[in-house]
């Protein structure tokens, strides 16, 4: 119920900043792994997708801080550890976004996804042999996240393609 809760807090910062920053929001649903705002970046700016991106976690080390050493300290911790996952490099997480916003400053389109892709391979990796090791299949969640950042880089590649030839030929 804690992670629950830090996570509905997560999401309703990232609300409220869409609303702030001006950010046209296409429709909110709740999925397998939270809430989800659809949004379309490709018009907003960088500064704008950073502000975005960052308010989750933000809000979860807020909420840490702020109930650390008290009578709230699991669902300090639970933030805290909402916060690190979410900041992890990998789409469709905060982190990978931001990331990958960063990387569109200095590369093409293809590179970016390409180098999402890569990430997101490493970390499957990365989670694989945590879970042998530790035995701890709460990453098999972070699996599965990693993988559906990798279909949609791939989707939103072949989409980009699709519409890049179209327009060549009108």
């Amino acid at each position: 119920m804690l992670i629950l809760t830090a996570l509905a807090a997560h999401e309703a910062a990232h609300l409220i900043s869409a609303v702030i920053l001006n950010i046209k929001m296409d429709k909110f649903k709740v999925t397998l792994f939270g809430f989800n705002i659809n949004t379309d970046l490709e018009q907003v700016g960088f500064f704008k997708k950073l502000l975005l991106f960052s308010a989750g976690p933000a809000c979860n080390i807020f909420l840490f801080l702020l109930f650390k050493n008290t009578a709230y300290n699991n669902f300090a911790q639970a933030n805290l550890f909402l916060a690190i996952v979410n900041m992890l490099p990998v789409v469709p997480l905060d982190g990978g976004n931001i990331c990958k916003s960063i990387l569109q400053i200095f590369l093409d389109l293809k590179s970016v996804c390409r180098y999402m892709i890569m990430t997101n391979t490493f970390f499957i990796v990365c989670f694989l042999i945590i879970i042998h090791v530790h035995e701890d299949y709460l990453f098999f969640i972070l699996i599965i996240m990693s993988l559906k950042g990798i279909l949609e880089e791939n989707r939103y590649l072949i989409e980009k393609s699709i519409t890049k030839k179209y327009n060549s030929f009108k």
